[in-house]
């Protein structure tokens, strides 16, 4: 059975954020609250971007998703610096109800990703298969993570020999040349002067000279900061800056969700490459998250190998696209059959998987 969805602007969404955080929370990432949907809504408006909710016959919220709808395509809202993307909703018969819905819609491409790999995934292909669509699946990069065990020594001890003389040899290095100290930040008076020096020292590396540094484009502003004032005012906001005489070397932005860590973006001061400071930040962050009895640390992003040294797991991640109607068998075709066999010849070429 579908439903009908009700459609929702900017303004309308931060009315239901209380109830969309209700259906949000205990859920697999911080991408799919509200804090984050209505700071990215804010802060690139993009054109046709539309929450499409389910609600009961008394106006409950029951399930939620932000989407782009040109009248034709349907498709995740979101660009490169969104993680994860999904809907909310109260539970299973209330997700399904709401892929019905979409379905429904009669759109005749919809593109979802980055999706969780998992039941988040598994409603939206049943549901749009049982609304007559074509789909084409694929496999996105994984992200690291790991569960924390109770004592920093604990996980020190399952990593790597090398790891662990890196370890204390940066720290050292570094305590030589003054005073260190890791310093969180939750909120307060002083954050927006905090994210000033986040973004300062993010902007004073390859980021800042490639012009992708947060500092290089309003609309990223304004994105981390108003989800940083948002998480803060929820109390999910993580920060940690690592200082050598009192000036900034290193620094996380990121939050907690769930009993989980999550690291949204890092940046180390170049110039004292030498000493490893994002190394020694990593070693201090997943203390602090074992201090605070976080159970699980989530690096995001792809499984680069400063995050693979400490990670023991990877969260996959998936891309849907579906395609309903004769017009839409072309592009239907190109993504399910030579699109992959393109992939597969260039994958060939480069020796990967040998």
């Amino acid at each position: 059975m579908g439903a009908e969805l009700l459609r929702c602007d900017l303004a309308g969404f931060a009315e239901v954020a209380p109830e969309w955080d209700r259906l949000a929370a205990g859920g697999d990432s911080p991408f799919l609250t509200a804090a984050w949907v209505g700071s990215w809504w804010r802060a690139f408006e993009p054109a046709g971007a539309v929450a499409l909710l389910l609600r009961d016959e008394d106006g409950a919220l029951l399930a939620g998703g932000l989407f782009i709808d040109d009248g034709g395509s349907l498709r995740a809202a979101v660009n490169d610096h969104t993680n994860d993307w999904g809907v909310v909703a109260a539970g299973e018969v209330e997700t399904a109800r709401l892929w019905a819905g979409v379905a429904e819609l009669g759109r005749r491409s919809i593109v979802l990703e980055p999706l969780l790999a998992g039941e988040g995934a598994g409603a939206a292909r049943r549901a749009l298969e049982a609304g007559g669509y074509r789909l084409a699946e694929e496999e996105l990069e994984p992200s690291p993570w790991l569960e924390l065990p109770p004592s920093f020594e604990e996980l020190l001890a399952g990593r790597s020999r090398n790891l662990r003389s890196q370890v204390g040899r940066r720290r050292r290095g570094l305590e030589k040349e003054g005073e260190l100290e890791l310093r969180p930040v939750t909120g307060g008076e002083a954050l927006d002067a905090e994210l000033d020096a986040f973004f300062a020292l993010e902007a004073s590396g390859w980021k800042g000279r490639k012009g992708t540094a947060i500092a290089s484009d309003p609309a990223l502003e304004a994105l981390y900061r108003g989800y940083a004032e948002s998480a803060a005012a929820q109390g999910c906001l993580r920060m940690y800056m690592l200082e050598l005489n009192g000036k900034l070397v290193a620094a996380d932005y990121g939050c907690v969700h769930d009993d989980c860590g999550y690291l949204i973006k890092t940046a180390f001061d170049e110039e004292l490459g030498r000493f490893a400071p994002g190394l020694v930040l990593r070693a201090g962050v997943l203390r602090a998250s074992i201090d605070e009895g976080l159970g699980r640390y989530d690096f995001l992003g792809g499984p680069d190998d400063y995050k693979r040294r400490w990670a023991d797991r990877l969260q996959g991640r998936a891309a849907i696209h579906a395609f309903r109607g004769n017009s839409a068998l072309p592009a239907y075709a190109w993504r399910r059959r030579v699109r992959p066999a393109l992939k597969r010849g260039r994958d060939l070429i480069r020796g990967v998987g040998r």
